[in-house]
């Protein structure tokens, strides 16, 4: 009993092995772009509504070139520095910083037969939500509270790179985020969209 233990645990350990070995680390990406704040439509927060966001990838094959991992990491601040003019109402400002996972389907990859490849992609996104209170007194005349929230997202969408010279790569990429609950943090991430720009290096 004691051997067939060894000899499974053994097997175990190969299998892992040979399954991590095929999950290469070969991209690497810088971007750029703008992502859709926590602020509703409304001309008063019609300049809060979409703020700048970097985001860096790392990434590589899935077992096979046309299945791809991503994990990133970005950040966004909504740059209100000042009370907006909106009675009864606390005014906050909201940064953030996102990390998450992704596994990218390029089935231009299957065929090689593209000048544009484009890939879909779907994971699941943390949020890590500082909000900071910046002035103003709610109806019930109470001062505002910086506090800090974290929410979980699902994400699906659309990227394509278009080859440079060598390694590099542009980047062009759209993603939408859906909240995975039903807090108030999590209503507020409906709807929310990014859009990117930028530099891809394929080792």
């Amino acid at each position: 009993m004691k051997t067939l233990r060894t000899l499974l645990t053994f097997a175990l350990i190969m299998s892992a092995s040979q399954s991590f070995a095929q999950l290469k680390l070969n991209t690497l990406s810088v971007n750029v772009g703008t992502i859709r704040t926590f602020f509703p439509d409304g001309f008063i927060y019609s300049k809060y509504q979409y703020a700048f966001y970097p985001e860096f990838q790392a990434g590589g094959d899935f077992f096979t070139s046309y299945f791809q991992w991503t994990a990133y990491l970005g950040f966004w601040d909504d740059g209100i520095d000042q009370v907006l003019p909106v009675a009864d109402m606390v005014t906050y400002s909201y940064k953030t910083r996102v990390v998450g996972i992704r596994i990218n389907f390029l089935p231009d990859n299957i065929a090689r037969n593209s000048l544009l490849p484009t890939g879909v992609f779907a994971g699941i996104a943390h949020h890590f939500i500082s909000v900071d209170y910046v002035g103003g007194y709610g109806y019930d005349g109470k001062l505002g509270q910086s506090h800090n929230l974290n929410s979980n997202t699902f994400e699906f969408g659309i990227n394509a790179d278009y080859h440079l010279v060598g390694s590099m790569y542009i980047r062009g990429e759209v993603h939408q985020y859906f909240p995975l609950g039903n807090e108030y943090i999590d209503t507020m991430q409906k709807n929310r969209r990014s859009y990117k720009v930028g530099l891809a290096f394929k080792l």
